[in-house]
This record gives C-alpha cells, sequence and structure tokens, in this order.
C-alpha cells in the first residue's frame, strides 16, 4: 500500500460582476475550500461548502440582484447616484491538526451606501470521517467546561467593554446566551474562537465581536 496523503485544503475562488443595461448592479466574491488528501471525509466535507457555495451564488444572483436592480430603477427615477451593491464570503484554515480541520468564514454585503452586513463563522471536522465536531465533543470528559468557557467569555467581554475596546450592550452576555456562539465555534492555536452575530450584543458598527478563549491542552484532561 502507497503512503496515505497529508490532508490538504485547496481553495476556489469566483468574481462575478452582473449588470443592468451594461450598467453594474452587483459584484461578489465567493471562496470555499475542498479538502484533498483525506479519502471519502474528505470529498464529503468537499461537497458540503460547493453546496454552501451554490446557495450563495444563487441568493446573490436572484434574490440580492433583483432588489439591487429595482434598486437603480428607483435611482434613476429620482435622479440620484446608484451605487452597486456588493458581497463577500471568504475562508481560511485556522487549524489543521491531530485529525481536526478547523476553518474560519467571513462574509459582508453591502446594499449600496448603506453600512455592510456581516457573518463570521467557524466549522471544525474530523477530517478522516468527514463530520462535524460539535465543541461538546472536543472537550468529552472535562466537567464543567460549558461553565469555565462561559466564565472566561464574561470576564474577557467585561474587560474588553470597559476598556472601550468593543461597544457591548450592557446586557451583552445574556444576549450572547441567545445567540448561541458555541455551536459555530472555530478552533485556533491560542483556544476556541467565538463570534457573536451582528446586532445579537452590540451595534452594528461593532460588526461580529470576537472572543478567543484558551484552551487546555486536550490531553491533559484537565
Amino acid at each position: 500500500m502507497g503512503e496515505r496523503r497529508e490532508a490538504a485544503v485547496r481553495w476556489s475562488e469566483e468574481r462575478r460582476r452582473l449588470t443592468l443595461e451594461g450598467e453594474g448592479v452587483l459584484e461578489y466574491i465567493l471562496r470555499w475550500p475542498q479538502v484533498e488528501g483525506a479519502g471519502l471525509g474528505g470529498r464529503w466535507i468537499s461537497a458540503y461548502y460547493r453546496r454552501l457555495a451554490g446557495s450563495w451564488r444563487r441568493r446573490w444572483e436572484r434574490e440580492i440582484y433583483l432588489q439591487a436592480c429595482l434598486d437603480l430603477v428607483r435611482c434613476r427615477e429620482e435622479s440620484r447616484p446608484f451605487t452597486p451593491w456588493r458581497g463577500e464570503l471568504t475562508g481560511e484554515v485556522a487549524l489543521l491538526r491531530d485529525g481536526l480541520l478547523s476553518l474560519r468564514f467571513t462574509g459582508w454585503e453591502s446594499r449600496g451606501a448603506k453600512p455592510p452586513s456581516r457573518v463570521r463563522w467557524g466549522d471544525v471536522w474530523k477530517v478522516r470521517q468527514g463530520a462535524p465536531c460539535p465543541l461538546g465533543e472536543l472537550l468529552a470528559g472535562r466537567r464543567g467546561w460549558r461553565g469555565r468557557l462561559w466564565s472566561a467569555l464574561a470576564r474577557q467581554g467585561e474587560e474588553r467593554r470597559q476598556a472601550g475596546d468593543c461597544f457591548l450592550d450592557r446586557d451583552w452576555l445574556k444576549k450572547a446566551r441567545n445567540a448561541r456562539p458555541l455551536k459555530d465555534y472555530c478552533l485556533t492555536a491560542e483556544g476556541v474562537e467565538l463570534a457573536l452575530p451582528q446586532c445579537a450584543a452590540a451595534p452594528a458598527a461593532e460588526g461580529c465581536p470576537v472572543f478567543t478563549l484558551p484552551l487546555e491542552d486536550r490531553k491533559s484532561g484537565g
């Protein structure tokens, strides 16, 4: 038997400019991963992201494109300048180690001159199995792990809020729990990275507040 290849991630990118009667209406950038050298599990992961990219593409080329065209028509009727709509979804590898692949995705969409709407999330996969790795499974056997993570998040958030580093709402922690950031976590060399949805616990200008919580060595069992 030949040597088993190390898993690797290759990124595909698509850029499109949609027009109406020759005028630019909507531009987007779409970037998605393909996992290579990981057998069937890698193919399953790659297929998942091809479908995800397809859903974003269809949304931009149908629903959002139509809305942008209507905006262009209104601007022409009112003799106002039109600003093309834009969208972007990109990703990067946050960690590839010990059979786990962690990916970080960021996206934004601007509708004309309006401030952009933003999203950010992480996906963690068991590469060979082609299956997601929930945070509870990653930390299985560690009693009280959820409470420790929330306590660390609360401390970090309050320190940043009081320092003016991040303008969180006063009741941001309660809102953060409702947003359930643990389900879309990102695993990095520094620990667990959690992102709150835009406007969930802070003003829109803050985007998606990000917290990195140190994680003990998984082998320590502590």
